[in-house]
């Protein structure tokens, strides 16, 4: 069954610095407990690994479809085992304080072993997607931004 997940959170920091932290998709893996691995493959694609919960990766490659610092994030799968798209918004609260929002589509899982090991995996992802959002503002909170942040 396709899934939608909406979840935000509130950031201690300027947008900039939160906006570059996570634009750096191979930051994921630090804040997110399902990522393995994010590499970019080229300027706005990515190869994606996702642990599952039976010690199962799933993998797939992504296509970003917006990086405006003043709109947001904006991506889909273009292939593989797990099909999704969704947005990441910033909003300036005040010059330190940033509310992120998260939008995220999960098709209908393939089928197989790995539709079960995939469904299983977002059978709660509201919880999750909270959790990862948690664990973000906690790093850029406390200066991670600095020493992980790409020149770019």
């Amino acid at each position: 069954m396709a899934q939608r997940v909406h979840e935000s959170v509130e950031v201690q920091a300027p947008v900039g610095d939160v906006f570059a932290y996570w634009s750096n998709f191979e930051n994921f893996p630090n804040f997110m407990q399902n990522i393995e691995e994010v590499r970019m493959t080229g300027e706005d694609t990515s190869h994606w690994s996702v642990r599952g919960p039976l010690g199962k990766s799933v993998e797939f490659d992504a296509k970003t479809t917006e990086m405006d610092p003043n709109r947001g994030i904006g991506w889909n799968t273009v292939d593989g085992e797990v099909m999704t798209s969704g947005e990441v918004r910033f909003e300036e609260i005040l010059p330190d304080r940033t509310r992120v929002e998260v939008t995220m589509n999960y098709s209908d899982p393939p089928g197989g072993k790995v539709g079960e090991v995939v469904a299983e995996a977002i059978s709660n992802p509201e919880r999750i997607m909270r959790e990862d959002l948690q664990n973000f503002a906690r790093i850029v909170e406390r200066g991670g931004v600095e020493s992980q942040t790409p020149g770019r």
